[in-house]
């Protein structure tokens, strides 16, 4: 299109010939935190299904995130995906679109988070709030990353905060700090300890999962708020599955189930 930049600057130029390439624990987005840093809105996540790091950008990429990475389909997770700069541009042209640009150069389109499923397939996600989808410019730029990944036979979706009901909002943001790269609780914590406050908790009763977290912390003479607390770690880190549509104070303790396995739940049953 006429006026439309055809180069990126060096900078970007390097970046995109060293990042967002890789898979697994091998991949480094092409955008990380430290550079929303201004913003107070970015959070480094650690993923339980892929083992590393990961560069979140808003609060409704992490939420989103969140869920994905506790998705039983999901094998790798990538944020910050880019998409090869020619391609874009190519695309850009086809549905006669300006291609994002600034200060005379070309930027980078990039996905905000790409799933590897177990049967193959790979899903492209885009996380907006909603109130964003009704700027003319932003559904330009999500035109473009939509014929991209369609051309290439991936599924490219939209994620508003309007996926997310009141409780799963909720224990999304109960067991987020839990896994915050820098979270000092957490750390404190391992399996070992989910295994045996599992092992206190009697699972196949109907009564209310706090009350009994609470009664168990002083029959054991820790801190108050500790059983419930290891509880939040087991379902932060995949040990432990529980409705996350419902909020975890209405959480009955049948509702909690072991996860990692037969060994981890008959160790659980065992713990004292």
């Amino acid at each position: 299109m006429t006026g439309t930049p055809t180069s990126l600057n060096s900078k970007d130029q390097k970046r995109l010939s060293k990042l967002g390439k890789g898979t697994g624990l091998d991949y480094e987005p092409y955008v990380d935190v430290r550079s929303f840093s201004s913003q107070g809105t970015s959070v480094r996540l650690k993923s339980a299904t892929v083992g590393r790091i990961h560069h979140l950008v808003s609060g409704l990429e992490a939420f989103g995130f969140i869920l994905f990475d506790r998705f039983e389909n999901s094998i790798d997770l990538r944020e910050q995906y880019p998409l090869p700069i020619e391609e874009s541009l190519e695309v850009s042209r086809q549905l006669g679109i300006r291609h994002p640009n600034n200060r005379g150069y070309l930027t980078v389109v990039s996905t905000d988070l790409l799933v590897a499923l177990k049967d193959g397939k790979q899903l492209a996600i885009s996380f907006k709030y909603a109130e964003e989808l009704h700027k003319a410019r932003n559904l330009e730029k999500l035109q473009i990353e939509k014929a991209y990944w369609e051309a290439r036979g991936v599924e490219w979706k939209i994620f508003t905060e309007l996926e997310l009901t009141g409780g799963l909002k909720e224990n999304l943001e109960w067991i987020q700090p839990y896994l915050l790269a820098e979270a000092s609780e957490a750390q404190q914590l391992s399996e070992l300890d989910v295994s045996s406050v599992l092992g206190r908790i009697d699972l196949s009763q109907r009564t209310k999962l706090a009350r009994q977290c609470s009664k168990l912390d002083d029959k054991y003479d820790v801190e108050p708020g500790y059983h419930i607390s290891v509880v939040r770690y087991g379902v932060a880190h995949h040990l432990v599955s529980a409705p996350l549509d419902r909020a975890f104070h209405e959480w009955h303790c049948c509702d909690v189930v072991p996860l990692r396995g037969s060994s981890f739940k008959k160790e659980a049953g065992l713990a004292s």
